[in-house]
């Protein structure tokens, strides 16, 4: 009788439910909780996101690949020795790619549709999106790009192209752009510029160049396109996309929380610190530890060890980086690229704060030098300036030029990277072979098995 009771006032309750549905909502609502995010709540985390991934483990393992890290203990040997297993990204492509900062742009984006009258914000969220679409796509190759984000209509998104996913970076860009033109509905949330929407145009100017030349190998116009966003993007390094992390284990740089959680596993790679030999941004890099034998990036109480500091200041892209696109294209246009690359250096050293004591005069002169020989010095000065904000720019220059040199680490070969050499591209995440396993490996099909020895599309 009384389980008979339960279920009429269960059927009755059922019944009645949508006759009542505004006033269950209304009690079940806690005043206490948000029920709708504001656009100025949302953009930090989008911004938070993007800068936290340049110091993430996808940057630390191309520092690894490029000999400026030193595995030292547990997974850090083997990613030195290029045994990059699928599951190394795992971390990095479902939360701080697909569910972190995309994801994060995407509600950005369909909210400020949804509110109307926002495009600062749409205008921010495109641009931090296309740029983190770009830095995947140069680590990847083809990924998921034009059915990812979309929910239940795509839970198992294709890969797009390469070639496709540069493309529609650019085309996110010129919308972005297009948004902040208006610049409407900004209310706060910006990290970065406070608002400044021509600060943020700017930025996607620069992004614009990377991207443009990162396609050079494969496209005709690349380094003329790069040259003419590089004239539009900013003038100066004081005004390049920075943010300044917070002091504390929360909201710190991703670089130190990592020398924090995994103290002793990296390390300041040698060949990288001998390189840094007379160089006056060495003391700001690395730290040689006498009592381990080893060489530190990071070592507490030491903080002239400027990317190794909770509250860090990195830029997404920086004057640095501008200044030494502008010198290759130059260069390889067969002008003299020397100031620009003397600007670069000088800009690199005023980042981390120390004196130039001459070195950008005595290393910058390009006279006299073949393009090649010019390519070659301009992107070993900047495998030395990016050391710390920029290691996926680091390991394209090097695979889209072949410089600077590097000596693999271990040329043994084994079944990730036949061969042993520098690898070439990342393994996809091994989340990919469980959740949207036909999808990857078509798109591994496509890309010659897409090892760690297969160039990608750009980079061929």
């Amino acid at each position: 009788m009384k389980q008979t009771k339960y279920i009429i006032l269960l059927v009755i309750g059922l019944l009645s439910f949508s006759a009542c549905t505004d006033t269950l909502t209304e009690i079940n609502t806690d005043p206490s909780r948000l029920t709708e995010v504001d656009l100025r709540l949302m953009l930090p985390e989008a911004i938070a996101q993007s800068f936290f991934n340049e110091g993430g483990n996808q940057a630390r393992v191309a520092g690894l690949i490029m000999k400026q890290f030193e595995g030292l203990d547990a997974q850090q040997i083997d990613y030195g020795n290029y045994n990059i297993a699928a599951n190394a990204m795992d971390n990095y492509w479902n939360f701080g790619l697909y569910a972190g900062s995309l994801r994060a742009c995407q509600a950005i984006i369909e909210k400020s549709e949804e509110v109307g009258s926002s495009s600062f914000y749409a205008g921010v969220a495109k641009i931090l999106m296309a740029n983190q679409y770009g830095i995947a796509t140069s680590m990847f190759g083809d990924i998921p790009m034009t059915e990812a984000l979309r929910g239940i209509e795509f839970l198992q998104p294709s890969y797009d192209s390469q070639e496709s996913v540069y493309a529609g970076v650019q085309s996110m860009l010129d919308e972005g752009i297009a948004d902040l033109a208006s610049a409407e509905g900004y209310a706060g949330g910006d990290l970065v510029f406070g608002g400044d929407a021509a600060n943020w145009i700017a930025t996607a100017h620069a992004f614009k160049a990377r991207y443009y030349l990162q396609v050079s190998k494969r496209s005709a116009t690349g380094m003329s396109d790069a040259l003419a966003s590089i004239g539009n993007a900013f003038a100066d390094a004081s005004a390049q996309p920075n943010l300044t992390f917070d002091d504390s284990q929360i909201g710190n740089h991703a670089l130190a929380k990592f020398g924090t959680e995994r103290p002793g596993t990296l390390g300041f790679h040698p060949d990288f610190a001998a390189m840094l030999t007379d160089d006056p941004r060495g003391s700001s890099y690395f730290l040689p530890d006498t009592v381990e034998s080893m060489i530190s990036y990071q070592y507490w109480g030491f903080d002239n060890l400027v990317w190794a500091q909770n509250n860090a200041t990195l830029p997404l892209i920086s004057y640095v980086e501008l200044k030494m696109m502008e010198a290759e294209i130059t260069a390889a246009n067969g002008g003299d690229a020397s100031a620009m690359l003397e600007e670069a250096i000088l800009a690199s050293m005023a980042m981390v704060g120390v004196e130039d004591g001459g070195y950008a005069a005595a290393n910058s002169s390009l006279s006299g030098m073949s393009s090649d020989e010019a390519i070659e010095k301009i992107m070993t000065e900047a495998y030395k300036a990016y050391y710390g904000f920029n290691f996926h720019g680091t390991w394209s220059n090097y695979r889209r030029t072949g410089y600077p040199a590097i000596t693999p680490q271990n040329n043994e070969a084994n079944g990730l990277n036949p061969g042993g050499q520098v690898p070439r591209r990342f393994l996809y995440a091994d989340s990919e072979s469980a959740t949207n396993s036909a999808n990857l490996e078509a798109a591994q099909a496509a890309q010659s098995g897409a090892l760690l020895n297969i160039d990608v599309w750009a980079f061929e």
